[in-house]
């Protein structure tokens, strides 16, 4: 388990946000995993099956604070829209400095908490995680091609969402 504890963590990070005690959630995953490997299948492999369980926890999380009427992804104010834009344009004309490409993932990843749960798992799993489709597809229980194309869809929604934040002065 701890071979995979890092990873559990970077998707709850990724998935919840963070007003999410993740630790808890990584916690529960690794509960029922446990209680859960009896069930386990040996003839297939185990890291698509403990992905799988954590994706499920993940969701569980998300509905339970829906209930709780917990907002978990906040949308981006108009100071935050403007610093985007900033760091996009001083990009382009000089490096960033450590401090400002802090800034600018922090906002990337707000912006990609704004996406549908299954585009946000793509995007997630292949350009944060770096996995690879054909893992994604075991992952996602989805063929290669079907993951390729959530990929694209969320890089596609990612991209329009970014645009409308540029515009929004």
């Amino acid at each position: 388990m701890r071979k995979h504890q890092q990873m559990v963590l970077n998707l709850a990070y990724h998935y919840l946000g963070y007003q999410n005690d993740i630790e808890d959630v990584a916690q529960k995953i690794f509960a029922k995993v446990y209680f859960s490997l009896p069930q386990f299948d040996n003839r297939r492999p185990f890291f698509p099956w403990l992905y799988r369980i954590a994706i499920n926890q993940c969701y569980d999380e998300l509905r339970r604070l829906r209930r709780l009427k917990i907002r978990t992804f906040s949308e981006l104010t108009f100071e935050e829209t403007n610093s985007i834009e900033n760091l996009i344009s001083q990009q382009e004309t000089a490096p960033a400095s450590d401090e400002n490409r802090k800034e600018m993932m922090a906002l990337l990843y707000r912006m990609v908490d704004q996406l549908p749960a299954q585009q946000r798992l793509a995007v997630v799993l292949r350009d944060i995680e770096d996995m690879p489709y054909s893992q994604m597809a075991k992952t996602l229980q989805c063929t290669e091609q079907a993951a390729r194309l959530k990929v694209f869809r969320a890089r596609s929604r990612l991209k329009s969402l970014v645009e409308k934040a540029l515009k929004k002065k």
